[in-house]
């Protein structure tokens, strides 16, 4: 990475540090310290990955070898393998080791010549080997270095990764390093013992409260925790111990890390919804995560490194700003998330100081996991101030709520007394009008009786003298008769239209008194047929008669089956044309009689169809030779039909003629023989 190599350049040239020409020796003479031996080495850089053992060897690449002036060698990340070669002399009895202090090492060789540069072994070790291959069982790297005391080796280390080149080489007894580890193994466990803690109770949080802002934290909790298991070895050594290919993809961890905190952050300050322009700029890291994932996967695992790296520090800087800008505004929970990534950006800071050997390396665990380890906490701290911020918005908002339904229900009550006085008032009202009209109904009907009754007396006796005059003025001229049969007609008319008066005050009214006895409907149509036969004649319309064999009786009033018929016929000899055929039909089946009447007339719309039993409408067809209507003979006939069990249906097509079916149950009538 420049910047790191900028900075490491940088302090090579303001603290210049001695280095004698000639390489020092390691001498191993104390069993209880472990001693940093990576200023005590010279490094050859190897970025073909070509050369061997035997190359190194040779003289022109001996004099390219440079002092190592870092006791925790760093090359930073790069695709290239480094050796490194140092001498050591035993000056005690005891097995002493070197340890590689890292797990983040691919491939290890390890090359140990004798006092005459003769090779007499190499080991080989690194992530891409299965872990029981390793000398020792750790998750760093042991290597023995036995030889008798007093006798000294020249050791030459090949290491390549993928991961930051950046390790502590250190020398030991067993038991030194084993009361190393030991304190290091204690701290580790208290880390990720906490994190694990943060990772399950914010589990149990998420599916008690099913907040998606603990899904969010619990997968940027879980990204960390892999990242840093990777680097301590823990989860190749404990999960895949037999699949060192998962280690060469560790990296993804960091992009996971990218994109969970940014989730994470755009969830928990709502970046969204506040200011939409910083949450466009959180979008660059999930990218970021995404293309860091996508380099990795695509074997570009340098560059992706790269980038992870520069994307945490930058959106670690991001985040801290966008928690200034929140507390600000007035986000209480934002001063926990404000400290939260504070510590988190001061621990990388520390973490590339240690790369750069500008400070001591922290023993026993590194920066970035005391920074994560304190980010997790405070953040565990914002959210549960969150929650309990978004508790009192919600008791506050249940309580206006409530203060609200309780004003409510007192506006409703007083509107609902407000609505039943009113209501009183209107019924009482309307049942003072509706008494009103119940009584002039009364008055309406009374006096309907008595101006229909005394009209039909003196109509009575008009039409008496009409018949004498008729009946003994034999010498009367044709004008004379004439004028008679006018009025006589005149009287007549007068008579049926009293008598409809009559029957629609009765229908009105509920009044009609039926008197149901069982009747011929042939001998009624019959009747019919001669009363209304002049009227055909005039118009010269031709009446055909059919009725199917057998009885044809049924349950109704004879007079007001008369009036039923007596319309039915008189409307079909009206809207007749002259010359045409008027079809009277009586059928009996084995549940009804029916009887049809059916004319040639102009037919009925379709639209006349819907209101032709309704009082008072006129239709489209008209009456052929003049003759008057009323509009109210249908409705009365409806009235009849259904007042005695029976039904009436039209069928009609306009200029095809009309057909009326009036249908009553069928009753059978045993026949009487004759009398002896």
């Amino acid at each position: 990475m420049f910047f790191t190599r900028f900075l490491v350049f940088s302090l090579i040239v303001v603290f210049p540090a001695t280095y004698s020409l000639s390489q020092p020796i390691i001498y191993l003479e104390s069993p209880e310290e472990i001693e940093r031996i990576g200023n005590k080495t010279v490094y050859l850089e190897d970025p073909t990955l070509q050369l061997s053992i035997r190359d190194i060897l040779q003289d022109h690449h001996q004099a390219k070898f440079s002092p190592c002036r870092q006791d925790a060698p760093n090359f930073s990340s790069t695709a290239s393998a480094y050796w490194l070669k140092f001498e050591v002399q035993k000056e005690i009895k005891k097995d002493f080791y070197l340890e590689i202090g890292t797990a983040f090492m691919d491939s290890i060789s390890l090359f140990e010549l004798n006092s005459a540069g003769d090779l007499i072994s190499v080991r080989y070790s690194g992530d891409d080997l299965p872990f029981n291959s390793r000398e020792v069982k750790i998750g760093n790297y042991l290597f023995v270095l036995n030889f008798p005391v007093g006798i000294r080796r020249t050791y030459y280390l090949r290491i390549k990764s993928d991961q930051p080149l950046f390790f502590p080489l250190r020398v030991g007894t067993l038991v030194a390093f084993m009361e190393y580890s030991h304190d290091q193994d204690f701290l580790q466990g208290i880390y990720f013992g906490f994190m694990l803690l943060i990772f399950f109770y914010n589990l149990f949080l998420y599916f008690t409260t099913k907040e998606k802002v603990y899904l969010h934290y619990i997968a940027y909790v879980f990204s960390i925790t892999w990242f840093m298991a990777s680097v301590f070895g823990y989860f190749f050594e404990y999960l895949w111990p037999n699949a060192p290919w998962i280690n060469q993809n560790v990296v993804i961890s960091s992009g996971l890390t990218l994109i969970t905190a940014t989730l994470f952050t755009q969830k928990f300050l709502d970046t969204k919804t506040v200011s939409a322009r910083l949450h466009r700029g959180t979008r660059l890291f999930t990218l970021a995560g995404v293309l860091v994932i996508a380099l990795v996967i695509f074997d570009f695992k340098i560059i992706g490194l790269q980038l992870a790296q520069a994307g945490l520090l930058f959106m670690a800087i991001y985040f801290l700003v966008l928690g200034i800008r929140f507390k600000l505004k007035g986000f209480g929970p934002a001063k926990f998330y404000l400290v939260a990534w504070g510590t988190l950006v001061v621990g990388i800071i520390f973490a590339i100081l240690e790369s750069l050997n500008q400070i001591p390396l922290m023993p026993y665990v590194n920066a970035m996991q005391i920074g994560s380890g304190l980010e997790v906490l405070l953040l565990s701290f914002a959210l549960g101030d969150k929650i309990n911020t978004y508790k009192k918005q919600k008791e506050d908002a249940m309580a206006l709520a409530l203060a609200t339904a309780t004003e409510n229900e007192k506006l409703v009550q007083e509107q609902k007394t407000i609505l039943e006085q009113k209501v009183t008032e209107r019924t009482e009202k309307i049942t003072r009008q509706n008494d009103e009209l119940v009584n002039l109904n009364t008055e309406k009907d009374t006096l309907i009786a008595v101006v229909a009754h005394d009209l039909r007396s003196p109509l009575n006796q008009i039409k008496g003298f009409i018949q004498l005059i008729t009946l003994s003025g034999s010498n009367l001229s044709k004008d004379q008769e004439e004028f008679l049969n006018q009025m006589h007609h005149s009287a007549d008319r007068l008579t049926q239209m009293i008598s409809r008066i009559l029957d629609i005050n009765a229908i009105e009214s509920k009044k009609i008194h039926l008197k149901i006895e069982t009747v011929d409907l042939v001998e009624v149509v019959e009747y019919v047929m001669k009363y209304y036969q002049s009227s055909a004649d005039e118009k010269k319309i031709e009446v055909v008669m059919e009725a199917n064999e057998g009885d044809h009786f049924a349950e109704v009033d004879k007079n007001y089956m008369i009036q039923i018929l007596e319309n039915l016929f008189s409307n079909a000899i009206k809207f007749s044309n002259q010359g045409s055929l008027v079809h009277l039909r009586v059928i009996t089946n084995q549940k009804q009689t029916k009887i049809e009447v059916e004319d040639q007339g102009p037919g009925i719309s379709q639209e006349d169809q819907k209101k032709l039993f309704e009082r008072y409408r006129r239709l489209t067809a008209k009456p052929t030779a003049g003759e008057e209507s009323r509009g109210l003979g249908l409705s009365i006939v409806k009235k009849y039909i259904e007042a005695m069990h029976g039904k009436i249906t039209v069928h009609s097509a306009v200029g095809k003629g009309t057909k009326f079916t009036v249908s009553f149950d069928a009753v059978e009538v045993e026949q009487s023989g004759p009398v002896s």
